[in-house]
């Protein structure tokens, strides 16, 4: 029976019901073009559709235009699902005077009679030309802006131009939801200030979560009642005029550096999680889990950044426990592994045949018991780590020399090829922990040849460039899909293509990383364009000549 969807899509399709449109209009020719493609939507979604007219297009007028548009008019008018009328029938019914409360009554009736005859709420279009006085048309839609958001109805208020100053269509718009605009051949809905102000009010209603809103400049637009109790504060004022203001006030700072929380640069770290501590009159030294996400502007609201605070401060108990287990557990594992270990030295000096099996059964305990050695040292510098007490003692030191010192146990090894693509002569002095670099290159090498399989390559690259030397080690393992190159160095963290088929407790990228960065460098991983996995070691080099003199002089 209905007019089947035109496979043109209009600003009116998906209303939500509580919409409360204003649309200013030159001419009938305009109005009816408009109301009649608004109607057409709301047919579709089988809503009841009422038209409230007044002159010059009055209801004989409507109708005629729209059985030009609807072959099929009569059907709908039987069934009730398109009423056209005179604004006296609905407005001034009886000869009375408008009235709002009568007339919000009234509309109230007809939306609860369309959901009685089956319709899915009750969409209007009213032409308000006819009323005189402007503040009272105004008084009426303030009236009608909240009654409309609790009435299953959509309302589409036409106003004549001509009758209109600047000043009257700024505060008719104000109290409307949405403006039609004309675009092109068709129209837009531009949400009106009042709109905003309600989605952003509704945004931090819904947020039970400490959040803070900012927008490009870093200024504060709003805040959750949690997020201002947590700082002690009664009103937005309190936090502050921007992000910076903020920051300074309440002494907030990264614990991890990767975010600077007193910049508008916070909008290019959307997307990201960082680890905060900050000061709190009613609370004191506070610890949190921010979430800083990225709102692209709309239309509706701009481009904003959303800054949602976890409060972590109750965890430190917590995790003061679980480092000093850590501790106790690395303690007393320590004194075993080393014993373990001078004794499979000795058996190893002690068998004369290196191809006997029980030579290679020596070898393979040795091998697991570096394993042990290594995630023992993962463990407790992640210990060290978390409770700020790693530290790195720097000696002056050849970085190629450590290289290849970390590289020489993996080259016995028959299983895979290694590849140096470096100069082993080259000199390349810096200020750093030689234990510390190991660590790192171990951890590095191992997963390159654990992740690898048996007869594929492995390449070791070492280049200085702009005050820093970088190691690139590459394989033809099995590689890291581009959306965990991050990841990978989370604690704990297994790749994807890791869990279950490998071993490991996913700490060995983690504290290596964190390690590079106490030396002023970083570790990072990158695509490999043909397959595997490609990390990079970067740390900075030294140019004091006079710090290296002894140094260069045992090289040589």
């Amino acid at each position: 029976m209905g007019r089947q969807r035109s496979t043109v899509r209009t600003p009116f399709d998906n209303l939500t019901k509580g919409s409360h449109i204003c649309y200013f209009y030159l001419n009938s020719e305009e109005l009816s073009h408009l109301v009649i493609t608004y109607f057409q939507a709301g047919l579709a979604n089988n809503e009841k559709c009422l038209w409230i007219c007044a002159e010059p297009l009055d209801a004989k007028t409507a109708t005629h235009l729209l059985r030009v548009h609807y072959p099929e008019l009569d059907r709908y008018l039987e069934r009730g699902q398109l009423v056209v009328m005179d604004y006296d029938r609905l407005y001034v019914a009886n000869g009375q005077e408008f009235d709002v409360p009568t007339v919000l009554n009234r509309w109230a009736a007809e939306a609860s009679h369309a959901i009685t005859q089956g319709f899915d709420g009750l969409r209007v279009a009213g032409d308000l030309s006819w009323l005189k006085s402007i503040q009272a048309l105004k008084a009426y839609e303030e009236r009608f802006c909240t009654f409309s958001l609790q009435t299953p109805i959509v309302a589409l208020c036409c106003y004549p131009l001509a009758r209109m100053n600047h000043v009257d269509i700024l505060d008719i718009s104000y109290v409307h939801h949405f403006v039609v605009a004309p675009q092109g051949s068709s129209w837009r809905l531009v949400p009106s200030a009042r709109h905003r102000d309600l989605l952003w009010h509704s945004l931090v209603e819904s947020l039970t979560r400490g959040m803070l809103a900012i927008d490009a400049s870093g200024t504060i637009i709003t805040a959750t009642n949690m997020l201002l109790e947590l700082f002690g504060c009664t009103r937005l004022s309190c936090l502050g005029a921007d992000i910076k203001e903020f920051a300074t006030r309440f002494k907030v700072t990264s614990m991890t550096g990767r975010v600077r929380p007193d910049t508008v640069n916070l909008m290019s770290s959307c997307d990201l999680d960082d680890y905060w501590k900050a000061t709190s009159p009613a609370h004191g030294d506070m610890e949190f889990l921010v979430n800083i996400k990225g709102a692209k502007p709309n239309g509706i609201i701009p481009e904003v950044l959303l800054l949602i605070f976890h409060d972590i401060t109750g965890l430190r108990t917590v995790d003061t426990i679980e480092g000093n287990f850590l501790q106790v557990v690395s303690h007393e594992l320590k004194n075993p592994i080393q014993t373990m270990t001078a004794l499979i030295n000795l058996m190893k000096a002690s068998v004369d045949d290196r191809e006997s099996p029980v030579y290679k059964y020596i070898q393979m305990a040795d091998s697991c018991l570096a394993r042990i050695s290594g995630a023992l040292e993962d463990l407790q510098s992640v210990g060290q780590i978390r409770r700020d007490t790693a530290v790195i003692n720097p000696i002056p030191a050849d970085l190629t020399s450590l290289v290849l010192e970390a590289l020489e146990p993996y080259l016995t090894n028959p299983k895979h090829t290694f590849i140096c693509k470096f100069d082993k002569t080259q000199y390349i002095p810096a200020m750093v922990d030689p234990v510390r670099i190991h660590q790192i290159l171990a951890n590095v090498l191992n997963n390159a040849i654990k992740y690898t399989p048996q007869g594929k390559r492995i390449w070791l690259d070492l280049e200085v460039s702009n005050g820093a030397a970088v190691l690139v080690v590459e394989d033809e393992g099995i590689g890291i899909p581009p959306t965990e190159l991050e990841l990978v160095f989370e604690q704990f963290y297994r790749g994807t293509k890791t869990r279950g088929s490998f071993p490991g407790i996913g700490l060995g990228l983690y504290v290596s990383r964190c390690l590079a960065r106490m030396h002023g460098g970083d570790l990072w991983a990158e695509t490999r364009p043909h397959g595997g996995a490609l990390i990079k070691l970067s740390l900075p080099v030294s140019h004091n000549d006079t710090q290296f003199e002894t140094l260069e002089k045992e090289t040589i």
